[in-house]
């Protein structure tokens, strides 16, 4: 467009020369202006401008000498006057023009800027909402009058208010105590009129409400958010519940390694790099004669206590054996050295320093050490004592030959052999008295397993070899086998072989040695009383069955003399009855001993017939109470009680096993016996009893005229009486019924000497029921 511009600019500079000069042909370069304006530059258009009045102007001057020349100066000079106007309209209308593009180009782009203002807020405002709701602290923001405007989700979980619960709402009502509510209104108001607050930008520790009422420790920083008039309070909270259980932890884990120090015997300490003490416990402090382990934090702890040695030989800092520890990398261990003690005295040291890193970076070391004094004194004292042990020890070896070569002694002369088997290679040392118990000769070459396997006899070969097999696997504890070995003659004698294995870390053996004895004799003897006991055996079971007939017979007899008995018996009374006082007194005696007679047969036979059926008509056993038993025995025993006015007590006695019937009998005979046996005294009769750990022992005793100690055994047997009939009636059967009823519940029964006149009766009675 510009470039016809200037075409046109230059047509009508052609055209004004050509035509007449009265023609305004210069006004046409507004024309050309206009293209110009048309192109939209403004420079452009002044050029185009300028150069159009130039050529005007250069026009004006070439025809100054035409003869219309007044015509042309007019139009010249109106064109003059139309380029400069159309110049000037043109450059405002341009720039109306491009105040108008500018304007819309500024809205536009103040709109676009406005946008993305809006969406960098937008943004902003959701990156913030995401960082404050993903926060680990509680963030609240309040306004000036705390009421809640924002709450994040932490807040949620912390307190158990809801966002949409808690926004609307005044702060001290939702998380504030009631004791801390009047300070949070003053607060507010401080920093609402702009006053020093102390809660701004501080971290606090206070107590902070739950929804459900309860109390917790939190950690507040409050910030001040400036927005126009009306400013806001951001609060930044933490729950401490557990960080405040974490440093109680901590501080009780603490503590207890500090107890844990301070419990050990050793003392305990630490360095730094540079060599200065970091800890210390107790047990150190004292070992080095300190008051405190506080006076030691911070000491160069090689030149307080690690200096020099025993001898005062100075220890350069760069030799001492602590430092490798962090230095090297690597545990030391010495116990040749000495410690200083605050006084100055040494003291014999271990010590132990162990390197301390941190992220594989060593930081220091800890030194654990022992005061050895006492050990290095016994270790001395070892030393002696070693010393002596081995002179002593050469000493005893010089006994030890003695005592071999008189134990070599001793074994020949009992005939016991001697053998010592190495079970790894299966060689076996014989005894000269070994050889010699078989008819060998002493210097008989013997050095093998197989010389003892090959003399044993073919029927305990194979028993004998699995016996020391069973014995290597642990089957059987002590070996001790019998066999029989050939001896040179060809017969056989029986040996006791009796030894101890030793055996290696894997359990195999590696060494059996043991003695060998002749026991032909004892086996011969043994085998002899085996016989016997078989005949033995033999006869007492044919002694059984005797008494077993013995016991029938004496059944039978009792029953068959008691018909001619009572025959007896009838007559006699009868004859006493009619005819006692007819006859003379010779002839009443006679029927007197004949009636005495038989009543002293008749209780003969009960007693003998009661005797014979202790076992064969005994019940199975049961639990007894002897107290009704005994109650029993005096009830059957009431009329004797009463003739003899004797009195019968008894303790409470115990529940035993047996059979009731049989028991009952012994106490009434015991009982009736004391009653019986009684002269110039009222009788007394005690039954009592004394609990032992598997029986009962049952006594009676009596204050009547008691029982010689020569006597004291045989009054057991049967028919025994220590007494006449015409003193003291009887049959001499009653105690050894006793004792075979006791002996066959499995108890005995004897008599024991007492102090004052009158007999004791002891006999015994198992627990549980004895073995039928």
């Amino acid at each position: 467009m510009l470039a016809f511009a200037v075409c046109a600019a230059a047509i009508v500079f052609a055209t004004d020369l050509l035509l007449v000069r009265g023609v305004a042909v210069p006004v046409l370069y507004i024309v050309a202006i206009g293209l110009a304006h048309a192109s939209g530059r403004r420079a452009a258009v002044w050029l185009l401008a300028a150069v159009c009045l130039l050529m005007t102007c250069l026009g004006w001057w070439l025809s100054a000498a035409d003869p219309a020349g007044n015509n042309a100066l007019v139009n010249r000079g109106l064109a003059l006057a139309a380029i400069a106007m159309a110049a000037f309209f043109s450059d405002r209308m341009r720039w109306l023009v491009d105040l108008q593009a500018q304007t819309v180009r500024g809205k536009q782009q103040l709109i676009g800027e406005l946008e993305s203002q809006r969406e960098k807020l937008r943004e902003a405002e959701q990156r913030y909402r995401l960082t404050i709701d993903s926060a680990l602290d509680a963030v609240i923001t309040i306004d000036d009058q705390g009421v809640v405007t924002s709450w994040n989700c932490q807040a949620e979980r912390t307190f158990g208010w809801m966002a949409d619960e808690a926004i609307g709402r005044s702060l001290e009502t939702l998380i504030i105590p009631s004791q801390f509510r009047e300070d949070h209104r003053r607060g507010l108001q401080r920093m609402r009129s702009g006053g020093p607050a102390r809660a701004l930008n501080q971290r606090l520790e206070l107590s902070a409400l739950h929804r459900d009422g309860s109390e917790f420790p939190i950690e507040l920083s409050i910030a001040r958010l400036e927005s126009g008039s009306h400013d806001q309070f951001s609060g930044f909270i933490r729950d401490m519940t557990s960080h405040r259980r974490m440093l109680a932890a901590l501080r009780d884990r603490e503590r207890t390694i500090t107890n844990l120090l301070d419990s050990t015997a050793e003392g305990i300490y630490g360095l730094d790099l540079a060599g200065h003490c970091t800890f210390a416990n107790a047990a150190c402090a004292r070992l080095l004669g300190y008051d405190s382990a506080a006076d030691l934090l911070g000491a160069s702890m090689h030149h307080l206590i690690h200096h020099s040695q025993a001898d005062g030989t100075p220890i350069p800092p760069e030799e001492c054996h602590i430092y490798q520890a962090f230095r090297q990398g690597h545990e030391v261990h010495i116990d040749d050295e000495v410690f200083w003690r605050k006084d100055g005295t040494p003291f014999d040291a271990e010590y132990w320093s162990f390197p301390v890193a941190r992220d594989d970076d060593i930081e220091g070391c800890v030194v654990t050490f022992l005061d050895i004094t006492d050990r290095k004194e016994l270790e001395r004292r070892q030393r002696e004592w070693q010393n002596e042990l081995e002179s002593r020890v050469a000493q005893r070896s010089a006994e030890l030959v003695h005592a071999r070569d008189r134990l070599e002694l001793a074994l020949t002369g009992a005939n016991i052999g001697l053998w010592d088997w190495n079970a790894q290679t299966n060689e076996v040392y014989y005894s000269a008295t070994y050889k010699l118990q078989l008819g060998y000769s002493a210097d008989l070459q013997w050095n093998h397993f197989n010389d003892w396997e090959s003399r044993l006899h073919p029927e305990d070969r194979e028993r004998s070899v699995a016996y020391v097999h069973d014995y290597f696997a642990g089957r059987i504890d002590a070996f001790r086998p019998t066999f029989r070995m050939r001896c040179s003659d060809g017969s056989y004698r029986w040996i006791l072989s009796q030894g101890r294995a030793f055996f290696d870390a894997d359990g195999n053996p590696t060494r059996v040695i043991g003695v060998h004895v002749d026991i032909t004799e004892r086996i011969e003897t043994q085998q002899e009383l085996e016989r016997l006991n078989t005949a033995l055996a033999a006869a007492n079971e044919a002694l059984q069955q005797s008494n077993l007939d013995l016991q029938h017979f004496a059944s039978l007899a009792s029953h068959d003399l008691q018909a001619p008995l009572r025959a007896i018996s009838g007559f006699s009374q009868f004859l006493k009855n009619e005819y006692e006082g007819q006859l003379d007194e010779t002839a009443d005696g006679y029927i007197n001993r004949i009636v005495g007679g038989v009543q002293r047969m008749n209780q003969l036979i009960r007693d003998l017939l009661e005797f014979s059926r202790v076992d064969s008509q005994a019940m199975p056993p049961q639990r007894v109470d002897l107290n009704d038993t005994c109650d029993d025995a005096v009830a059957l025993l009431q009329a004797a009680i009463k003739d003899s006015e004797g009195r019968v007590t008894r303790d409470n006695l115990p529940q035993v096993s047996g059979d009731p019937a049989q028991l009952s009998r012994v106490l009434q005979n015991l009982i009736g016996n004391a009653l019986k046996y009684c002269r110039e005294r009222l009788p007394e009769i005690h039954v009592s009893a004394v609990q032992q750990p598997d029986q009962w022992t049952i006594t009676v005793q009596d204050n009547g005229i008691g029982i010689p100690a020569e006597d004291r055994e045989r009054v057991f047997e049967i028919f025994r009486r220590l007494h006449r009939s015409e003193e003291f009636p009887g049959t001499g059967i009653g105690l050894a019924i006793c004792r075979r009823i006791i002996q066959r519940h499995g108890g005995r029964i004897w008599i024991e000497p007492t102090e004052d006149h009158g007999t004791k009766i002891r006999f015994t009675l198992p627990n549980t029921p004895p073995e039928q």
